[in-house]
């Protein structure tokens, strides 16, 4: 064969991304299947600026080595993402560019990154319930264990729910129904969440990276050229979906944001707004207790920061436990998020 006149351009080796992203995800990669596994250092991921950025860098960065033919979205632990890290949205409030390269580029790329550059099948499993669910449910095929229950929770901290999750309510929980889960923040459990479409399988606990697995394997019987235009069908309604509404979602959350800041009404709980600091405060309860299944009221809205306060303390006084220990378990002494 003939010498070109250029090669092809060096992109980073795996290896070599995988250290870039070590303090947010674990990658292994066996046969062509990526498995990513969203973390903070060496436990749960802490929702944070810096978390936020690196998922959308992540996913385009990957995008790059064909050498991943299939990608498995899942997260440490027994739960999906619990926990925020209270101290880490100080560069996100910093005005005007830091928010909004936060706001207008982060959030917007987060989703369309999964949407638009992902060309191979892809794999989203839950081990638990948690927030913040964007990666997983993005993916071609979504799979949850049975005690899985995800929530918008925006709009009962004040904000707007913008950053996708909400427009996701409404393409598959229908208008009606997505509107009024995202609007009134209650929660959605694994047989509902199947039952109106949101995932794919519901299998038992500890099993969903097992069954992602299999279905990965599964997979590869195909031929790569095959899988990969059955991945773009497949993203095909979300990608149409996302050109026509993503932005604006995503921008209507900044712009409420704004309001809030140019009125000086961001910040704890008594706040029209709550900075996400304060409201990382009430994520263990909002899982560990049944009150977001319910229909929510006036009292219960507005008495939501109090009553996970007073839960916290008997979780302190030994009175109860708190299922979500291991979700605190990477946060070092030093950590004080208040």
């Amino acid at each position: 064969m003939a010498r070109p006149l250029a090669d092809y351009v060096k992109l980073p080796s795996f290896d070599e991304y995988k250290e870039w992203f070590k303090a947010f995800a674990d990658m292994k990669r066996e046969d062509g299947i990526l498995q990513i596994t969203w973390k903070t250092n060496d436990g749960p991921m802490h929702h944070s600026g810096m978390s936020h950025r690196a998922m959308s860098q992540l996913t385009r960065i990957i995008s790059l080595d064909h050498e991943n033919e299939i990608i498995i979205y899942t997260h440490i632990g027994d739960n999906w993402m619990i926990e925020s890290d209270a101290n880490g949205w100080e560069t996100y409030s910093e005005l005007p560019r830091q928010r909004f390269e936060h706001q207008y580029f982060d959030d917007t790329n987060l989703i369309k990154n999964m949407i638009f550059d992902l060309d191979v099948p892809t794999i989203g499993a839950l081990p638990g319930p948690g927030f913040h669910w964007d990666s997983a449910f993005l993916c071609d095929v979504t799979i949850c264990t049975e005690d899985t229950r995800i929530e918008v929770p925006h709009a009962q901290g004040g904000l707007v729910p913008g950053d996708g999750m909400g427009l996701m309510f409404q393409h598959y929980l229908g208008t009606k129904r997505g509107n009024y889960y995202m609007m009134t923040t209650r929660q959605v459990n694994a047989q509902q969440m199947l039952d109106w479409g949101l995932v794919s399988e519901v299998v038992p606990k500890g099993k969903a990276v097992e069954r992602a697995w299999e279905i990965a394997r599964m997979w590869k019987r195909m031929s790569y050229e095959n899988r990969c235009i059955m991945s773009d069908l497949a993203k095909r309604p979300l990608q149409k979906l996302l050109v026509q509404d993503l932005k604006l979602h995503t921008v209507s959350e900044q712009y409420g944001s704004m309001l809030r800041v140019a009125a000086g009404e961001l910040g704890d709980e008594n706040s029209s707004q709550q900075d996400e600091k304060y409201i990382s405060r009430v994520n263990d309860w909002r899982y560990a207790t049944e009150e977001m299944m319910k229909p929510q009221t006036f009292e219960s809205w507005d008495s939501m920061p109090a009553n996970a306060a007073a839960w916290f303390k008997k979780v302190e006084a030994g009175e109860i436990e708190n299922p979500y220990v291991f979700e605190h378990s990477n946060e070092p002494d030093w950590y004080n998020a208040f």
